[in-house]
């Protein structure tokens, strides 16, 4: 009889009290209707950063695992602090093969874009920048920059998202390995607001 009344509450548990996020919003209405706006606010800003770290997992699986030969480290996701400078979402991988390394970066929907965009549209400016030059992969503008074994390649993904990748001890078929290892089109649909 315990072991069923046990079992009866893991499967009941779940419903009553339904998932952590839903609690905590939950917390934030019955502040709310108390009259406890600080108390309120406090409750949601746990829950919008709860929600948020749920999205940043959800949204690393964006980067690519690491290609064959090489290896990968933790993503990072440094989307949340980027809240703080106008919000947006910053996620990025370092992969290594021997003394090759490529540290992948992805920022969406952030204010940075302007000024990334005029560069990339204005040849004038990205001529003004030793050993930069523009860069298409496919049908995505960028620039590239090489300086020596240093490489350095930055799309613009539909004016919202860019895609950064800056390789030391690497050719231009690594980088553009990563590249195509990368879906464009779930890029864009994840991450464009």
């Amino acid at each position: 009889m315990a072991r069923f009344a046990l079992v009866l509450f893991m499967i009941m548990a779940p419903l009553v009290h339904g998932d952590e996020i839903e609690s905590q919003i939950n917390l934030g209405i019955e502040a709310y209707k108390e009259g406890d706006l600080k108390g309120a606010i406090d409750e949601l800003q746990f829950a919008v950063a709860q929600l948020r770290e749920k999205l940043n997992a959800e949204q690393s699986s964006l980067l690519p695992e690491p290609l064959d030969g090489w290896s990968a480290g933790d993503i990072e996701n440094t989307s949340a602090a980027m809240a703080m400078m106008g919000g947006g979402t910053h996620m990025s991988r370092k992969y290594t093969k021997d003394k090759a390394t490529i540290e992948l970066s992805i920022v969406a929907n952030s204010m940075m874009m302007a000024g990334i965009m005029a560069m990339i549209n204005n040849p004038m400016l990205l001529n003004s920048s030793d050993g930069m030059s523009p860069y298409r992969f496919k049908r995505t503008k960028g620039t590239k920059k090489v300086n020596g074994k240093e490489i350095e390649i930055t799309l613009a993904l539909a004016g919202q998202i860019m895609i950064q990748l800056q390789g030391r001890g690497v050719t231009m078929e690594d980088m553009e390995a990563y590249l195509a290892a990368m879906d464009l089109k779930v890029l864009k649909s994840e991450l464009i607001q």
